[in-house]
């Protein structure tokens, strides 16, 4: 694989106009936060927060933010990759879905778009990694006829009621109760659908939203993990760097070289 790009759209009021041109490389992106709209031939896609869009090198399309809703986004520009490593559709030009583990490719992401800014030693061969990881979510996700719709319907539930509320402790049993059913069908299904735990999950949120914190608030490390609901500093360091990979410290970091 070869990567051409990772750049992070901030939301540009509207001025964010990409012209009607034939793309070199194959583009996946995911939107954060407002709208962002694509156009291929005569079809128009509204890309909205929480949805990834796909679409493979050769594509033509032109592409601009919402005026009244600007959008953020996260994308990933590469080629020269193998087709079954792509997401794949024989009927439609692009892939335009909404993903289950959403907030963990918002982490994946910033984290790719992080160490592509840094240049720090190897991070090529990392930022691949990244983005392997982020196609193989992708594809699993894609192929969601694994797991019956009822049980990605109540992943889904287990998802939003855990984004929610994920600063405040997760206790298994008022989950189970949220969603009508025992805590040991709860973690199995969403173990089976996601791949993680719902305590696994709520961390990832509670890391990401730590994440934003720190590249756009001035809160300090100690103020953004009390908020999040981390009574000790050092689990929250602890946690962070396992999700991560570094520190928040080296976050804080980033902020001031960016």
């Amino acid at each position: 694989m070869k990567i051409d790009n990772i750049a992070f759209q901030p939301g540009v009021g509207g001025s964010w106009i990409v012209p009607l041109t034939m793309t070199k490389h194959h583009i996946l992106l995911l939107v954060v936060k407002g709208v962002a709209i694509y156009r291929f031939g005569d079809r128009t896609v509204r890309v909205g927060k929480g949805e990834a869009l796909f679409f493979p090198q050769g594509s033509t399309r032109s592409a601009e933010s919402d005026l009244k809703d600007p959008s953020q986004m996260y994308s990933a520009h590469f080629r020269d990759i193998s087709p079954e490593d792509l997401p794949a559709s024989h009927q439609e030009p692009y892939i335009h879905f909404r993903p289950l583990g959403y907030e963990y490719l918002k982490q994946r992401f910033s984290l790719l778009n992080e160490c592509w800014l840094g240049k720090m030693p190897s991070y090529e061969l990392i930022s691949r990694g990244i983005l392997f990881e982020i196609l193989g979510i992708v594809q699993r996700e894609l192929s969601g006829g694994a797991h019956s719709s009822s049980r990605r319907s109540l992943a889904l539930r287990i998802q939003q009621y855990i984004v929610q509320r994920y600063r405040e402790p997760l206790r298994l049993s008022e989950l189970a109760q949220a969603v009508d059913r025992s805590p040991t069908y709860v973690s199995t299904v969403f173990k089976e659908v996601t791949g993680r735990t719902p305590v696994e999950y709520m961390h990832e949120v509670r890391i990401s939203a730590a994440r934003e914190l720190l590249l756009t608030n001035s809160m300090t490390i100690g103020e953004i993990s009390e908020s999040l609901g981390y009574c000790d500093p050092t689990y929250f360091n602890h946690m962070y760097k396992k999700i991560v990979g570094h520190p928040p410290s080296h976050t804080l970091k980033l902020q001031h070289l960016t």
